[in-house]
């Protein structure tokens, strides 16, 4: 059986390699890892060309086919044979006189830039910062550039609460345990707390309703846990009940006492973040984010925060400066807005925190590292859902790796970049997510047939390197000498073909 050459584009992997994008003698540089000017491409082993003389290309050394774009027949595509750098073909075509300008024919992952239709969007400043209410612009979490890639659909974040309303029409919510009540209504009674957390973190966005959740997609799961005595052992079962619920992140706006008291690192609390860690998400880990606390004080006594599992936030305003009311200290991990924000509320007008323009089921004035913590909550929720193969700890490192760092002169920042006011700095929804989006495989290399192949069998062998270690399926094309095509799919990168 004779057959051509496998038909897989070529991917030229190794050093970082040049090119002109235009007309200009400014070049551009792929990197090693893949990436341009930090966004990912991929190679395709083709140039795009535009001529004065079409014909001219046509017999171009290593091309092995040429096809005109759309439009008037000058801008071509000239596609090469396997083992050409099309890079430096297209460097040597910029220089001919009959050729206005010569690039690869990258391939890009194009997004949508998503901005939800609900109506109250345009007052919550901590996803879209305009400048507006006397804020200063861009102080956000980049939320819009996060939604291009994912919005947190299949994902869960626990809310451990005062109760999440679950008759409000802006929350997906699932019911938990009340620890209070003793029951499996998690609903709150006199106090929006949760309902105001839930919003934050999760919710429904681009749904015509309401406000807009940092992770808009996800479910919350909602455990009625604070609002009166609390025992250590419904602290443990809470952790571990929403981590055994399936939740992503458990968001956690509660603290012992308003100042920094001295908090043991109490066991049976260490024991359901560490449950959180290793059997959360199937083993992959559920994250743990906790509110700094509002004492305006060092709380780097408190056990609970200190443990290495807990993402404690710190709550800035709308200048990226510290809240005033804001704790600090060796603990703090991310800084998240704050100071009155938009969120959901009880529903009713008897109930809650207020109203936000006449509507009584949302309130803009949730304030506290209460409404910062939900904030990563979702942030983190987020990059879960951009990469479900994330460990816990690895979208901590990521969190933290691309926060924004605000308050240069006064945060205090030490060599590594951490502020004992900021931790890391602000956290950047859309550096976080787009750090670790779920990354397409890179084209496959054909690795063979080569030029001494035997007459009666071929040896097809191709390689590619995914950057996440997800599973590839190849699906294999060849073409007979009568113009037949056959299709088989493997799981393993090599194809042993036989036949007379």
């Amino acid at each position: 059986m004779n057959l051509l050459p496998l038909l897989l584009p070529v991917a030229v992997a190794g050093a970082p390699a040049t090119f002109y994008p235009n007309a200009g003698p400014e070049q551009v540089t792929i990197e090693a890892d893949g990436t341009l000017g930090g966004v990912q491409v991929w190679r395709t082993g083709a140039v795009l060309v535009r001529t004065s003389d079409p014909d001219a290309l046509g017999a171009l050394p290593g091309v092995v086919k040429v096809s005109a774009l759309r439009g008037d027949g000058r801008t071509l595509r000239l596609v090469t044979e396997s083992g050409v750098d099309e890079l430096a073909l297209s460097r040597r075509l910029h220089g001919r006189a009959d050729v206005q300008w010569a690039h690869p024919d990258l391939v890009y992952r194009l997004v949508p830039m998503v901005t939800p239709n609900d109506p109250y969007f345009d007052g919550q400043w901590h996803l879209y910062n305009s400048g507006s209410g006397g804020g200063s612009p861009n102080v956000d979490i980049n939320a819009l550039p996060a939604w291009s890639v994912t919005t947190g659909e299949g994902a869960m974040v626990a809310v451990l609460d005062s109760g999440v309303d679950l008759t409000h029409p802006d929350l997906l919510v699932m019911s938990g345990w009340d620890y209070l009540d003793e029951d499996d209504d998690a609903s709150p009674t006199d106090n929006g707390h949760g309902t105001s957390a839930a919003g934050l973190a999760a919710a429904v966005g681009d749904n015509g309703v309401g406000v807009t959740g940092v992770a808009w997609g996800a479910e919350v799961y909602a455990i009625r846990l604070i609002g009166g005595d609390t025992s250590l052992s419904d602290v443990h079962d809470a952790i571990v009940e929403a981590s055994e619920a399936g939740a992503w992140v458990i968001n956690n706006s509660w603290g012992y006492g308003t100042d920094c008291p001295e908090i043991p690192a109490y066991g049976s609390t260490d024991r359901a973040l560490d449950a959180a860690e290793e059997e959360g998400r199937g083993g992959l880990g559920a994250v743990v984010v906790f509110s700094a606390g509002n004492g305006g004080c060092d709380a780097s006594n408190n056990g609970l925060l200190m443990h290495p599992v807990v993402v404690a936030v710190a709550a800035s305003n709308r200048r990226d400066r510290l809240e005033s009311y804001s704790s600090f200290g060796e603990m703090v991990d991310i800084t998240a807005p704050s100071g009155g924000v938009l969120t959901t509320d009880m529903v009713g007008a008897e109930l809650g925190y207020g109203s936000w323009e006449g509507d009584p089921d949302y309130t803009g004035s949730f304030s506290g590292t209460s409404a910062s913590a939900p904030i990563v909550s979702g942030v983190l929720t987020l990059m879960l859902a951009a990469n479900p193969h994330l460990l816990a700890s690895e979208a901590r490192e990521a969190l933290c790796a691309t926060a924004a760092r605000i308050d240069v002169e006064g945060g205090g920042y030490d060599a590594e970049g951490w502020s004992p006011k900021y931790g890391c700095g602000r956290a950047d929804a859309g550096a976080a997510v787009n750090a670790v989006a779920n990354g397409l495989p890179a084209l496959s290399t054909v690795l063979a047939p080569g030029s001494s192949a035997p007459v009666d069998r071929v040896v097809l062998r191709w390689e590619t390197i995914d950057p996440d270690d997800d599973p590839v399926e190849w699906e294999v094309s060849w073409r007979l000498k009568d113009g037949e095509y056959q299709l088989v799919r493997v799981d393993e990168p090599w194809l042993d073909l036989t036949g007379d």
